[in-house]
């Protein structure tokens, strides 16, 4: 008999959406931002979502990360309907599962950057010693361990941002989302958090989702979709990005 050939395993999108519509409401006027849209994510990725300011990147990150509801439609996060989910339980997934790269950086001023890789893990249940464990070699991952004990005002923009994605990844999230994670930075910080989140993709697994019109993440990226008035206008695989990871593993 003729060897059985190997059945490939079936992997489901880490995110999806279904027939997503959103509108914004303004007085007497209704923007329509996205419109029976629909989108799968794959694990374990670094996509790029690109397009000029009000193309509707940043409310479909805010959609798939389920800090925004929808209109009509569905979106589904590691395989649960974010829409089936109360609040409390909603914000228990978002705790457990997702991290989150905004381009203010939303650092407590008070807090150390120790301090705030580790508040939310106390969130979490974990015991003081993991905790401390995660915050220490996240920190040490995007190489602020030197700089842990400092405060966001002793910190410069780039190691600002290092501090939110230590936050993150000290975590161990399945996602994370990044909100224009560079623009607030020059050149030199910039290119340093495209490769830390580069990196967090290949080597943690992790499925991050980024949006941004840096054309530097473009290179980075395993997909790049082009968002325009809030449809796809083209969705790509970049060969480079997964040369790179292969050539230079971290």
């Amino acid at each position: 008999m003729p060897p059985v050939p190997a059945i490939e395993p079936v992997h489901a999108p880490a995110l999806q959406a279904e027939n997503v519509s959103k509108a914004f409401i303004s007085g007497h006027q209704r923007t329509q931002v996205l419109n029976d849209f629909s989108l799968s994510i794959d694990a374990g990725e670094l996509t790029l979502i690109s397009g000029p300011s009000g193309c509707g990147k940043s409310t479909l990150l805010a959609i798939l990360s389920g800090l925004q509801k929808v209109d009509a439609g569905r979106v589904l996060a590691l395989g649960s309907e974010l829409g089936q989910l109360d609040m409390r339980a909603l914000e228990r997934f978002r705790l457990q599962h997702t991290g989150f790269v905004f381009q203010g950086f939303n650092l407590f001023p008070a807090l150390s950057a120790f301090e705030q890789v580790e508040l939310p893990l106390n969130y979490m249940g974990l015991s003081r010693e993991e905790a401390h464990w995660r915050t220490q070699q996240s920190l040490e991952e995007v190489g602020l361990a030197h700089r842990m004990r400092l405060r966001p005002s002793e910190l410069s923009g780039g190691e600002k941002q290092r501090v939110a994605i230590a936050r993150a990844l000290a975590k161990q999230p399945e996602l994370l989302f990044a909100d224009e994670p560079t623009s607030a930075l020059d050149a030199a910080n910039g290119q340093i958090i495209i490769d830390i989140l580069h990196r967090i993709a290949h080597t943690h697994g992790t499925t991050v989702l980024c949006v941004s019109h840096d054309p530097r993440l473009v290179v980075h990226a395993d997909r790049v979709l082009a968002m325009e008035d809030g449809r796809i206008l083209s969705d790509r695989r970049n060969h480079a990005a997964d040369i790179d990871s292969k050539e230079n593993p971290a």
